[in-house]
């Protein structure tokens, strides 16, 4: 539908003005040395990353209202709800979809990446610009591959969810892998921003918080889907 998509054409545009602005805050710390000379260009990044996690958020939150009001003009909520589904298996239709997989992933990144933000300061420019680059591409993917897609008819009941998936399991073993696959963004932005910065230790002691919360989401959700 036009407001989700909406949605998130806004936050790829604000999300590519965050990269921009990153970009060159990067430039300046590394071509002269001076951070402060930066702070500008990073004051507009941080704001394009804020208003990002804005748009992701409110499209999510309109994906949840057009399962749980049954709107199944829409092809994601068709084909993966019915009005039979209890509310905790209706929740699990965000995520049962590749569509809806992505949003929530992208979703995570953003939520995660506002923590991130605040707690690397020293390689905030380069690792930034990383984590703006994988968010762009999977608002790419979203835009290719929408959650908001209509159909020619409305149909008066969905399709359901897959009666493999309806357990209880299924409400938490997905959200526990994205939100793993989504931690991992940030140590390699952090081991990507040392490198350029030519910091072979001290980048260590921040991403270890990361690897190990990665470590154990992956971990769990893996546990729990065996």
């Amino acid at each position: 539908m036009v407001f989700g998509n909406l949605s998130i054409w806004l936050a790829l545009i604000s999300v590519l003005f965050a990269a921009w602005k990153f970009f060159r805050a990067f430039k300046i710390e590394h071509n002269l040395g001076k951070r402060e000379r930066g702070e500008e260009y990073l004051k507009s990044a941080r704001q394009g990353f804020y208003a990002m996690v804005v748009f992701i958020g409110i499209a999510s939150i309109y994906l949840l209202y057009l399962i749980f009001t049954h709107q199944f003009q829409v092809s994601y909520v068709y084909r993966y709800s019915s009005r039979s589904l209890p509310a905790g298996l209706l929740l699990s239709t965000f995520w049962a979809g590749q569509e809806g997989s992505f949003l929530l992933w992208s979703l995570f990144i953003a939520i995660l990446g506002i923590v991130f933000l605040q707690k690397i300061r020293r390689y905030e420019p380069f690792a930034m610009l990383i984590v703006s680059a994988v968010q762009a591409f999977f608002l790419l993917l979203l835009i290719k591959a929408s959650p908001f897609a209509l159909q020619p008819q409305i149909p008066p009941d969905g399709a359901g969810l897959n009666p493999l998936l309806q357990n209880f399991w299924m409400v938490i073993h997905p959200p526990l892998l994205f939100l793993g696959y989504a931690a991992a963004t940030f140590p390699l932005a952090l081991g990507l921003a040392a490198l350029v910065k030519r910091d072979y230790d001290d980048w260590l002691h921040q991403a270890l918080p990361w690897t190990l919360f990665t470590s154990v989401t992956l971990g769990a959700g893996i546990i729990i889907g065996a």
